[in-house]
């Protein structure tokens, strides 16, 4: 069960605004591997997790080629980016 916003812990969404925020700079697909490096995710197998986790959250599109499993900032993840960038810091 998740604490009520009014509980949460300030850094609440730092993982998820750095996430976001290493898509939107990027700009193009990545692995799982390719972000966990680049974010200094580790251990890196949890990533794939965190990864699908945004995925279903709908912030995260999702594809495959030869690499394997590729992510890319949805439209709603920059939505989110947006707020998590204006939202008032208490």
């Amino acid at each position: 069960m998740t604490a009520p916003a009014q509980f949460r812990s300030p850094r609440y969404n730092q993982l998820k605004k750095r996430a976001l925020e290493i898509f939107a700079k990027h700009g193009s697909w990545l692995t799982s591997r390719e972000w966990a490096v680049l974010a200094g995710f580790c251990p890196i197998r949890a990533a794939y997790l965190y990864l699908l986790r945004l995925h279903r959250f709908g912030l995260l599109q999702r594809g495959k080629d030869s690499r394997g499993i590729l992510y890319s900032l949805a439209a709603r993840g920059q939505l989110r980016l947006n707020w998590l960038g204006s939202a008032r810091r208490e």
